[in-house]
């Protein structure tokens, strides 16, 4: 059963609020579940209905609730990557971008390295089928290369990117590239950008030129972690030019 207690101090809406978010993670109210109607809780609780409101409220923005007008409020199965998305623009402003290459090379290198340990075949199959899928786009894509197509060339990447996030098998560093990854997206376009531009002055096809992702898939089936560490750091780096 939910534990309600009952509020003393002057900071009600605060403790309802508490309170609620607690029994709900507790699991007191499961997913799907209807909580009490405003004033049964507000009786519970000893405070007023606004006070109820107010922690309802909090709750809904943080994604544990919804409220159905004229039927009530349910409990909602918690998705971080939801809570992510609706305040990811906080994370996307041009002064973080310089800093998210810094990010990837202590994050997302740690990932590679767990996740050559810690993957399954199956994932590691995943990751190949996205390779593979990624590696087709490269082969008909031509030069010039216009936004359209670099912004669907980014979006393979960051798949191929985000799949060895999850072979890391560390839920705290998933949470992390749901928090960053609109900001990775930015980055990874801008960077494809600078390079595809360096590769037509060259002659050099896209495919010619971004090769990583294949060589960097093989280390890790090889359990070459140095390898893989040097093609990473190549290919995450902005500056460097490939």
């Amino acid at each position: 059963m939910p534990q309600i207690k009952k509020v003393e101090k002057v900071t009600a809406g605060e403790q309802v609020y508490e309170n609620l978010r607690e029994n709900i993670v507790a699991g007191h109210w499961k997913a799907g579940e209807k909580l009490p109607p405003e004033t049964e809780l507000a009786s519970l609780y000893g405070v007023n209905r606004l006070t109820v409101r107010m922690a309802l409220q909090r709750l809904n923005a943080l994604g544990l609730v919804e409220t159905r007008v004229g039927d009530g409020t349910y409990v909602k199965e918690f998705e971080f990557s939801d809570f992510i998305n609706a305040v990811q623009d906080l994370y996307s402003e041009p002064r973080l971008m310089e800093n998210i290459c810094e990010f990837r090379k202590l994050i997302e290198v740690e990932c590679a390295r767990l996740a050559i340990h810690r993957a399954t075949p199956e994932e590691f199959e995943e990751l190949d089928r996205i390779c593979t899928a990624y590696e087709a786009l490269k082969i008909r894509t031509t030069h010039p290369v216009d936004e359209e197509k670099l912004r669907e060339m980014t979006r393979h990447d960051i798949a191929f990117h985000e799949q060895i996030w999850l072979m890391s098998h560390n839920t705290l560093y998933s949470y992390c590239f749901a928090m960053a990854k609109r900001t990775l997206e930015e980055y990874v376009f801008l960077t494809l950008k600078r390079r595809v531009t360096g590769w037509a002055e060259k002659g050099v096809t896209v495919m010619e030129g971004d090769f990583r992702h294949r060589a960097i898939l093989e280390a890790m089936r090889r359990q070459d972690f140095a390898e893989c560490k040097v093609l990473y750091d190549d290919m995450i780096d902005f500056n460097v030019e490939l």
